[in-house]
């Protein structure tokens, strides 16, 4: 199951007695840690009756495990037992100790009505080894997804309004296209707006002297300035990156691909498709298109062309030993003088 469909699941009060949980979004995968707490635990007892298991020695973990499920809820009708596995431990034991485990598992805590066990495991699995074989055959599965744009921009929505603000949602859509879709980043610029805001709507135009910088808003003026050929513009584009210790090679990359977006949104002239198609075809999010098609006005094919070259060559300057910033401006003044 995904986030929602556990969250959906808890609200019904389906509860298992055995989680397992995995994948890229670590807030939400917290997320849902806090919920279950919320869900079943009594406030005042919390500490009491929610266990965090985590040992370097992976040959402690079953012993810890067994320990901890043993004993019973303190004032309260459940027991939380998380038991951390990001470094792989339970990977990690013999064979003997990891059947004592899922036995454990099985006999003691599958049918438990007072105990909730969660294994939290890394960003991916592997379903070939024994432990989450038996996972995935015994265990409800959450996986936390990265978010899609969208799915990140409805989040920061949320977020506001729990928090009781709300912002114009091409603002939102603007933060989550500068900063990405990792919701840690969104929450802390959130919080930072919010506590720069005194009204329940928020200007995220205005408040955007507290908000993060990002290389992807960075890179975007940055190509933006070349294509008005406003060639001082875009120096101190590349000065602000170059400041904040961004990798020349990494600029130089996000150069050409914007360039490649360019040039690939170029191929469709002529053609009627709506901002769905092309962000589909291009790989990015729906309201990003409309920046895309704006920088595309701004280059002709034969422009489009030679600046791919120009970001060759600078590419080869930079790893024969050329300094950074002067291959940098180089590039930009060829590409501002086309």
């Amino acid at each position: 199951m995904n986030y929602r469909e556990f969250v959906e699941s808890i609200k019904k009060g389906q509860i298992a007695p055995l989680y397992l949980f995995y994948g890229e979004e670590r807030f939400l995968l917290l997320d849902a840690v806090k919920r279950l707490k919320a869900r079943l635990l009594v406030p005042e007892f919390e500490d009491m009756n929610y266990i965090v298991i985590e040992r370097e020695n992976p040959e402690e973990y079953v012993e810890a495990i067994i320990e901890n499920c043993e004993t019973l809820p303190f004032f309260s009708n459940y027991k939380i037992v998380v038991v951390k596995n990001e470094e792989e431990q339970l990977s990690k034991i013999g064979d003997k100790e990891l059947k004592r485990l899922t036995d454990y598992f099985k006999n003691r805590v599958l049918g438990n009505t007072s105990l909730v066990v969660v294994v939290v495991s890394g960003e991916k699995i592997d379903s070939r080894k024994k432990l989450y074989k038996f996972m995935e055959k015994e265990a409800a599965v959450v996986e936390f997804k990265k978010l899609t744009p969208e799915e990140a921009v409805n989040y920061a929505g949320y977020f506001l309004k729990k928090h009781g603000k709300k912002a114009a949602k091409k603002d939102v859509e603007s933060l989550v296209k500068n900063i990405g879709t990792d919701l840690y980043s969104i929450v802390n610029e959130l919080e930072k707006v919010i506590a720069y805001s005194e009204g329940e709507t928020l200007d995220l135009e205005e408040a955007r002297e507290v908000l993060s910088v990002t290389l992807q808003q960075n890179v975007f003026h940055l190509v933006n300035a070349i294509g008005m050929k406003k060639e001082k513009e875009a120096y101190r584009a590349l000065y602000a990156l170059l400041s904040k210790g961004e990798v020349p090679l990494i600029i130089l990359t996000m150069i050409a691909r914007q360039i490649r977006l360019i040039a690939k949104l170029k191929s469709l002239e002529g053609k009627a498709f709506d901002k769905k198609s092309i962000a589909s075809y291009l790989g990015i999010p729906f309201f990003a298109v409309d920046d895309i098609v704006r920088q595309s006005k701004l280059f002709t094919r034969e422009d489009l062309y030679k600046a791919y070259k120009e970001c060759l060559r600078c590419d080869i300057a930079l790893k024969s030993g050329t300094e950074p910033s002067f291959a940098l401006e180089n590039l930009i003044k060829k590409l501002c003088k086309q």
